[in-house]
């Protein structure tokens, strides 16, 4: 302890001829106000027998001989709103959280690309073929590698060339130690490049996921942070955040933005231009006491960096911190011990359709949540994706919130968005993320708003071969004003083209095609949603004819739905629409509507929806009214929500499960929906509720949950306690769905099984 930095760095370097990760690199530890250097040379050091402990075939040397250490823990007081080690150096003591980052991150320079530019250095393409070595040990779907050859040597030296010495973006180590306590480096700028960005994203595009926490791949994020280290220059051990650290709306982008990939970029080459300065992937070490603190780390992964490396790694999430620690992710960039590194930092950009998702996505946690699901249920036998036929409205929706439904009065618009949607559209996309095989029948015009919806039925994957385009005419279009307040209404304005729906051959050629596909046996399903009857009743009466279920919406009581309604296999609509079906408005029993209407033929399900009361459902020869609760639920917009639950009843009646599991699901989906702005379930909300083919939900057993009893015995504030009790042999997707929505550690038992 009585050495100097400078000397104990000598050490560790020199000293003992070892190399990563042969060696544990210095580091600095916080304990009070004191430093603990973890070396493999401190083993040497002359120091107080109370205060040594051997870790691995490292030493941790101090004057004290208090045994607790956290590592680079955060001061008591120290930026409340984050929950994490954040790394903040001295000078951000009297700041808060937004003020820190705004002092570290809002000088920006120029770019520094410019120079390959201007002297034509950027490399020709055809680009020549990467290398890419994945990173080990790391959990499902946690995505990290290393890709050599990205930049060419004259793209690394003329980036090194234009590093800025001073000016706009530039920063000086002695401010950059002010700000960060973690890291010493000689310089470090930040410079908004967009030609680097889109040169790195042309070439790794293919080498990084384009998919990411229910995210689509956007861009390469264009601000860089460049970074020279000289001898003694490191980064301590640390977890990279998420930028912005909330999501934003990108209008361009046509979602909400944020980060998931670190890209960490090095200009030369270790051995050649520098030594040490390795980069790290690496785990704490518990100390004996358990507390959550840590004596040391274990070295897991380490790349010594040539130059035009990049090194791409998953930004787990911080803030709330992942429900499954401890994080894989933690690095650090050892000591340069000899020469100067010259790298730069930036990530990779994720477009979310839902700002929710894209502030609590993380690979880890739905990774360990999927394997519990599929844990629990056991036996679960996923079946093939099944064709299903939808017939119905392409409408698309403008929606627009605001605090409440104007009447005679004028009020701002919160959001603006627009979605392809459509009673028939949206329950068919729904199938579609739910992992059918959807072939879509509906009407579109040939203008723009028709382009919009073809693709995106084929970005889902949807047969479009009965789509029927009529030149001349506009989509349908409407516009749906949400309220957000405490009343959560609706009120929707559709326009419908009259040139639309005008009677062409076109139409009988694709009615021909479809009722031929229908006699072929293509189909395990047909859906309508009561619209378009031209469509409709012709298909549904093939249908019936091949014995094919068909499974119908009806939401206007016309001649034309009342023969359609009669002609459903499975009748699902609204409770009024029920019981004038059932000509029994007058009473109210929606039980006995529900009873009487499946009791009027042979094979006939009706079930009718009623809000926040839940669903009822019957069956012919039945004489048990079931009723499903609604799923307590976070409602951002109930726009297709009755559209999401046909979905997920024609899912569930393609897979055989019974009436009560088939609206329990159905129900579920809805409740996703909910949570979903916009007129259609996302893949994202689907997951949270574990109702995506391949979770719990790909099995008779993975859904029986309509019996399951869950007794809770204790909430302490810290876990939750309870049993599990089914009769039945599935005890899956509710308790699923529970550990899902549950904030806190549950354990629990079950009679049957773990």
């Amino acid at each position: 302890s009585t050495f100097s930095l400078a000397e104990k760095m000598s050490m560790t370097s020199r000293g003992t001829g070892l190399e990563a990760p042969c060696f544990a690199r210095l580091r600095s530890l916080r304990l009070g106000s004191r430093l603990v250097l973890a070396t493999a040379a401190a083993a040497a050091l002359v120091v107080e027998a109370a205060a040594a402990a051997a870790v691995s075939a490292a030493a941790v040397a101090s004057s004290t001989s208090t045994a607790a250490v956290r590592l680079a823990a955060q001061e008591a007081g120290e930026h409340a709103d984050s929950v994490h080690n954040i790394g903040a150096g001295s000078a951000a003591k009297d700041m808060d959280l937004e003020a820190w980052c705004a002092a570290k991150n809002s000088d920006v320079g120029p770019a520094i690309s410019s120079r390959l530019t201007d002297r034509g250095a950027w490399r020709a393409d055809p680009q020549p073929p990467l290398g890419v070595e994945p990173v080990p040990g790391l959990s499902e779907g946690v995505p990290a590698s290393v890709v050599h050859n990205v930049l060419s040597a004259e793209e690394c030296r003329e980036l090194i060339a234009g590093f800025p010495q001073q000016g706009a973006g530039f920063m000086p180590g002695e401010r950059v130690s002010e700000l960060y306590r973690d890291r010493k480096v000689k310089s470090r700028a930040l410079a908004r490049d967009e030609a680097l960005a889109q040169a790195l994203y042309s070439r790794l595009k293919d080498h990084v996921p384009q998919e990411l926490d229910g995210g689509r791949l956007y861009r390469v994020n264009p601000n860089f942070r460049f970074i020279h280290y000289e001898t003694g220059g490191h980064h301590s051990t640390h977890i990279d955040g998420r930028e912005p650290g909330v999501p934003a709306w990108d209008e361009e982008a046509g979602g909400w933005v944020q980060s998931r990939l670190t890209m960490q970029v090095y200009l030369n080459s270790h051995g050649r231009d520098f030594k040490g300065g390795e980069f790290a992937i690496v785990s704490p070490i518990p100390n004996a006491s358990g507390d959550g603190n840590a004596s040391g780390t274990n070295v897991r992964y380490v790349v010594k960096p040539r130059e035009g490396d990049v090194v791409i790694f998953y930004q787990e999430r911080l803030n709330p911190p992942s429900d499954y620690p401890p994080y894989e992710l933690q690095h650090e960039g050892s000591d340069v011990t000899e020469g100067e590194k010259f790298a730069c930092r930036t990530m990779v950009d994720y477009v979310f359709p839902d700002k929710e998702r894209a502030r609590m996505g993380n690979v880890k946690d739905d990774a360990q949540r999927r394997a519990t699901a599929v844990a629990l249920g056991a036996g679960c036998s996923a079946r093939g994706p099944q064709r299903v036929l939808a017939i119905g409205n392409t409408i698309i929706d403008m929606i627009l919130t605001v605090p409440h439904i104007p009447v005679d009065e004028k009020i701002r618009v919160d959001t603006k968005r627009r979605y392809v949607g459509g009673q028939g559209a949206n329950a068919a996309q729904a199938m579609a993320v739910l992992g059918l095989n959807v072939s879509f029948v509906s009407r579109i015009g040939d203008d723009a708003d028709g382009g919009m919806a073809r693709s995106a039925y084929q970005a889902l994957g949807m047969d479009l071969t009965p789509i029927i385009v009529v030149p001349g005419a506009a989509t349908s279009s409407a516009a749906v004003i949400v309220a957000t307040g405490e009343d959560k209404q609706r009120s929707i304005l559709i326009y419908d083209d009259p040139v639309l729906h005008a009677p062409r051959p076109s139409t009988a050629a694709a009615l021909d095609d479809v009722v031929r596909r229908l006699a072929a046996g293509e189909f395990r399903a047909v859906y309508t949603d009561g619209w378009q009857m031209d469509l409709a009743l012709p298909i549904v009466r093939a249908a019936v004819a091949h014995k094919v279920p068909v499974v119908v919406d009806v939401e206007e009581i016309t001649n034309e739905t009342r023969a359609l309604a009669d002609l459903a296999t499975i009748l699902i609509a609204n409770g009024p629409i029920i019981q004038a079906l059932a000509s029994s408005a007058d009473d109210g029993d929606l039980r006995s509507a529900v009873a009487s209407l499946a009791a009027l033929r042979v094979g006939r399900t009706v079930v009718a929806t009623s809000g926040p009361a839940g669903a009822y459902g019957a069956e012919h020869g039945s004489r048990e009214v079931v009723h499903v609760l609604a799923v307590k639920c976070d409602v951002r917009d109930t726009t297709g929500a009755g559209d999401s639950f046909h979905a997920g009843y024609v899912d569930a009646l393609v897979r055989g499960l019974s009436l009560r599991e088939a609206m329990t699901f159905a129900t579920h989906v809805a409740a996703a929906k909910c949570e979903t702005p916009g007129p259609a379930v996302t893949r994202a909300s689907l997951e949270l509720y574990g109702c995506r083919r391949g979770l719990a939900s790909c099995s008779k057993k993975a859904v029986g949950f309509g019996a399951l009893q869950f007794k809770l015995s204790a909430r302490d504030g810290h876990s939750v306690r309870g049993e599990v009790e089914s009769p039945q042999s599935s005890c899956t997707g509710e308790l699923a769905w529970r550990l899902y929505r549950t904030p806190l550690p549950v354990s629990l038992t079950t009679s049957r099984r773990a």
